[in-house]
């Protein structure tokens, strides 16, 4: 007869990105259409057309973070409601261990905040601008939840949930 082992989980730490995080978000891209029409003197309507560049952002999140997992030799699961995520599209069938999100995260985060400044130089300013804005507007929730981690055990697992990450310590 083989022999199953059944653990549990305690819930350490959550971090939610709720309707007040999409609100931050929001402001701060008013704040920098704000910064970019009177300081930088660009005009309004081509920022507004410069938008066109933000899905792009997703979808190099989550490039990305799949590049990273099947470098890794991880097997990611992503549900069609993580696509609309904060985290965009990252998502494992179980927790993971602590050092592998990280290291997801930190990749995304690098990877994306590189690409954009090296994009940057290549396409037109307002298209430039926004990138860039974009991809550290875009990296918030990641980042916030990398400084979360840095204060759970280094035992935990990692849950990514539908607008969370959570925390969890195993029982065995």
């Amino acid at each position: 007869m083989n022999t199953q082992t059944i653990y549990s989980y305690k819930l350490v730490r959550r971090f939610r990105w709720r309707l007040a995080g999409l609100f931050l978000q929001l402001l701060l891209f008013l704040l920098f259409f704000l910064i970019s029409v009177r300081w930088l003197a660009t005009p309004l309507s081509s920022l507004i057309v410069s938008l066109a560049v933000l899905p792009g952002i997703s979808v190099l999140h989550l490039c990305l973070f799949r590049i990273y997992t099947s470098l890794r030799g991880h097997s990611p699961q992503t549900t069609p409601d993580m696509l609309f995520s904060p985290w965009w599209g990252a998502g494992y069938r179980f927790p993971v261990p602590l050092a592998s999100f990280r290291g997801a995260e930190t990749t995304v985060l690098a990877g994306t905040l590189f690409l954009a400044a090296a994009l940057y130089v290549w396409l037109p300013a307002p298209y430039g601008l926004t990138l860039l804005a974009g991809a550290m507007i875009a990296a918030l929730p990641r980042a916030i939840a990398i400084l979360i981690s840095l204060r759970v055990p280094k035992q935990c697992r990692v849950k990514y949930e539908r607008r969370s990450v959570a925390f969890l310590l195993t029982d065995g």
